[in-house]
């Protein structure tokens, strides 16, 4: 019975760690390419140049460039739930409506937690010629984003982007453009972006300096609002693995946690590219 009860409830999570309409979902899926809860990114090197006519008038070996790739060899992260306590979780099992209970309180804890990493690691470090922060102040959110579809647009980048609002700047947008504001809720789409919602996103400091994860938020602080594009993010799950105590003597109860095995974050994880932050 508690094989079959490991089998199942663990099986509650792996159907999705995470939401359907998370935003984490707009990222490169490689948990295919998890082994032993490593993944191994690679990050391309440089482009060999291309030489018009070179061999008109000249006898000179083609120039040999290295083009060697940039390995990365990332451990996915364990995220672990509290330990939460119930009685008879064997009988639990045999009701399914209780034990999807149970485990959505696991599940929703988990995808919280990776959706909260994801949007940290999603959002750029510095303002430089591959990553975009503006600084709107009193300014109109709308031409925010429409610098932001300038600067990747000005890199070649037209496809598979995505920005994700605030409550703050999505109130913005609603009163800069009530009309535009309406098609966005029905259309999910901005000026080329996919559109999705979220709150708690990394935040900078009165300076535009992106705070490490895991501050608290000071006075003067900014939550960003931030974009990036699918094709230089990932997503990644390894193993589940659920721990039971049954009937422990110390609760009179028996205890349940799940411990998963999942990474998020940037392709270029050496050096992460093509990615946007609009701050107040």
């Amino acid at each position: 019975m508690a094989g079959l009860q490991k089998e199942v409830w663990i099986a509650g999570i792996q159907e999705n760690p995470i939401p359907d309409n998370s935003f984490v979902f707009a990222s490169t899926d490689k948990s295919e390419y998890v082994e032993n809860n490593k993944l191994h990114l690679a990050e391309a090197g440089i482009e060999p140049d291309v030489h018009e006519d070179y061999f008109a008038g000249s006898e000179t070996d083609l120039p040999l460039a290295t083009i060697n790739d940039i390995p990365n060899e990332v451990v996915l992260k364990t995220y672990s739930t509290d330990r939460t306590r119930h009685r008879d979780l064997q009988e639990v099992e045999l009701s399914y409506n209780k034990r999807a209970s149970v485990t959505n309180r696991h599940k929703v804890a988990l995808a919280k937690n990776i959706g909260v990493r994801a949007a940290f690691a999603w959002a750029p470090a510095a303002d430089n010629t591959n990553n975009k922060i503006i600084v709107i102040g009193e300014g109109s959110i709308i031409d925010a984003v429409i610098d932001l579809q300038a600067f990747y647009n000005g890199l070649d980048m037209y496809d598979n982007l995505h920005i994700c609002f605030t409550a703050a700047h999505m109130a913005k947008l609603k009163k800069e453009d009530v009309k535009l504001y309406k098609e966005v809720l029905n259309s999910k789409e901005l000026y080329g972006f996919k559109v999705h919602r979220n709150n708690k996103n990394a935040l900078y400091t009165s300076a535009n300096a992106k705070k490490p994860f895991g501050t608290t938020k000071d006075a003067g602080d900014k939550v960003c609002s931030f974009s990036w594009c699918s094709d230089e993010t990932f997503r990644c799950f390894g193993d589940t693995e659920m721990y039971e105590t049954l009937r422990s003597a110390a609760s009179q109860a028996d205890e349940i946690s799940f411990a998963q095995r999942a990474l998020v974050g940037n392709i270029r994880a050496t050096n992460p590219k093509y990615l946007g932050a609009i701050l107040d």
